[in-house]
């Protein structure tokens, strides 16, 4: 008879030091769940990715039509808020884009240059103008529309009425919230290259 081999102790996993764990990004609990902020993180992985791709997506939308990635939002924002006015104000896209209305003055004279677009006095007030869509720019619109509307079917095909729901309404709630982070965030970033 041979002799067994004797038994190989197991070693005890290591402990990480903590220097080497994935730091927890956020203080909230109820954003930690575990403890450990990995689906945190996660989320905000997705969120960046979701970005890029809708980024891609509206440039591509944007080549589609001959005008910038912005251009192209300020079209669509222009033809989505038309509405009883008959057109939109730059105050009213700007809110909606979340820029200047300085951005929005700048680019809708590019449009306008273009042919896409169409200024006029807004009889409600005189001090604005309202932007409309012109034929020419109704019609490049509308030429972009399935191909629009397959991209957004496919991109948030996976999402059922509820889900979408809830999504915009969380992702409304982020938006607002989100002016206060970046002040915060250029405020702490400005410090810290001050010290």
């Amino acid at each position: 008879m041979s002799a067994a081999a004797p038994k190989r102790s197991r070693r005890p996993e290591p402990v990480r030091p903590a220097s080497s764990r994935p730091p927890v990004t956020t203080a909230r609990p109820e954003l930690t769940g575990d403890g450990t902020g990995e689906r945190f993180r996660q989320l905000v992985s997705d969120l960046l990715t979701i970005a890029a791709r809708m980024d891609a997506v509206r440039a591509r939308f944007a080549g589609l039509m001959g005008v910038t990635p912005p251009q192209y939002t300020i079209l669509v924002t222009v033809a989505q808020m038309a509405g009883a006015l008959g057109g939109a104000t730059v105050r009213a896209v700007a809110d909606h884009m979340h820029v200047s209305g300085a951005f929005v003055t700048a680019e809708t004279g590019k449009l306008a240059i273009k042919g896409l677009i169409a200024k006029r006095p807004n009889p409600s007030d005189g001090r604005s103008v309202l932007i409309t869509l012109t034929p020419r720019g109704r019609k490049a619109l509308d030429a972009a529309l399935p191909n629009i509307r397959a991209v957004n079917d496919v991109f948030f095909g996976k999402l059922g009425a509820d889900e979408f729901e809830r999504l915009a309404a969380a992702a409304a709630r982020i938006v607002e919230a989100s002016p206060a982070a970046v002040l915060l965030a250029h405020a702490l970033s400005t410090g810290a290259n001050e010290a």
